[in-house]
């Protein structure tokens, strides 16, 4: 289940029990409101499913056949680009939904980054607040290497006159981070003009909380647990040789919950890591907070890359649910979400260096008191008022 549709549902339930907000769904996520056999939304929020047009499923489908990752990544830009944000198919449901629904407030999820684009065209509607909200920066040119990539060759003027364009008609504009919030005034200056109107929103942390079968917990408690996916930008070389260490001279274990990259699952299989690591494939969202309650430390990895505009997603989960974490960053930053103080102070942020992590992964699994049982009851608490406070930065 994709990291999108989770937050989005996160975000439509707190929207929904402030106030007694009525809100509406409209997504081009077949995950919107969740598994088709159990919608994880109440009943009082509707979703509506907007499927994109065939013509376009047309054009992606004749893309896929290109056994090509540059040409695939090219025209999937192409699209996002030049074809979904001036669909007429897309831009009429939206303005249909606009005139059923009469919302005071419509807010648009990025990614996909063209759907802040198609809030471009309610322009004429000013009794509407818009609000933007971008979980990674765009447009990605400027962006760090590797993300760097993904900017679609020669639009760069384009792309930049459209998030000026953002800046100027919505009312605010959030972003996950402080760090992408100075990302993009430091490589996009006549975005300052409009600096009056950003806000900085962070994750909203599970409510829907769930115990996994006893197999799995009993795992968790007894290793270095990762949850969410881990990209080969975030399995660097001193990542690779600090597990090997903590395995081999230190007797822990790792866990990974969710994808993860070749590399590492090619050290799995030659016996580089002994049988030091599980990887469990991907669970349900609604056990990743009792998870990292129970775990014997948690895994936070972001790419070695300085100043980094991104967080992991599943940062928050880890953060509101446990103390024991390691957060190994090429930033060096305290990863700031909207935790108490005292707890964001007993986790460890380290950068990408061997002996680093090593001595983190060390202090957190023997110096903390170990699996102390979190009521399932007490986190989702926990959630739903830090959820209701992060909704100010959508409500205010």
């Amino acid at each position: 289940m994709s990291a999108r549709a989770v937050q989005n549902r996160r975000l439509a339930r707190t929207l929904a029990a402030v106030n007694g907000n009525i809100v509406s769904v409209l997504s081009l996520d077949s995950e919107a409101g969740g598994r088709p056999d159990r919608s994880e939304l109440p009943d009082e929020i509707e979703v509506v499913r907007l499927a994109p047009p065939s013509a376009i499923q047309g054009i992606v489908r004749k893309l896929n056949l290109v056994h090509s990752t540059i040409v695939n990544r090219v025209a999937t830009e192409f699209v996002s680009n030049f074809v979904y944000p001036k669909s007429n198919f897309l831009i009429g449901a939206l303005r249909r939904r606009v005139a059923e629904f009469h919302p005071e407030l419509a807010i648009f999820i990025a990614q996909p980054f063209f759907v802040p684009l198609l809030g471009l065209k309610l322009e004429s509607l000013d009794e509407i607040r818009k609000i933007a909200f971008f979980s990674d920066p765009w447009p990605y040119r400027g962006l760090p290497s590797p993300y760097d990539r993904y900017a679609f060759p020669l639009a760069g003027n384009y792309n930049r006159k459209l998030i000026s364009r953002v800046y100027a008609n919505f009312d605010r504009v959030i972003y996950t981070n402080s760090s992408a919030v100075e990302f993009m005034l430091n490589h996009y200056p006549e975005l300052e003009r409009n600096s009056n109107k950003l806000a900085v929103a962070a994750h909203l942390a599970d409510e829907l909380i769930e115990i996994p079968s006893k197999e799995v917990v009993d795992r968790v408690r007894s290793s270095v647990v990762h949850l969410g996916d881990l990209s080969k930008e975030r399995f660097s070389p001193q990542l690779r040789e600090a597990m090997a260490q903590c395995i081999h001279s230190h007797g822990i274990s790792f866990t990974f919950i969710g994808s993860v990259c070749e590399r590492l699952r090619q050290g799995v299989e030659s016996g580089d890591f002994g049988n030091g690591v599980c990887l469990l494939g991907s669970l349900p969202d609604k056990f990743s907070r009792y998870i990292a309650s129970r775990a014997l430390a948690n895994l936070i990895v972001e790419a070695d890359i300085k100043d980094s505009p991104y967080l992991p997603s599943k940062l928050t989960d880890v953060l509101t649910s446990s103390d024991r974490w390691v957060f190994v960053s090429g930033t060096r930053r305290q990863p700031g979400i909207g935790i108490t103080s005292e707890r964001a102070a007993k986790g460890t942020c380290v950068p990408h260096d061997s002996a680093a992590i090593v001595d983190a992964l060390l202090a957190v699994t023997r110096s903390h008191s170990i699996n102390v049982d979190r009521c399932v009851g007490s986190l989702r608490v926990g959630a739903i008022e830090r959820n209701r406070s992060l909704a100010t930065k959508y409500l205010e």
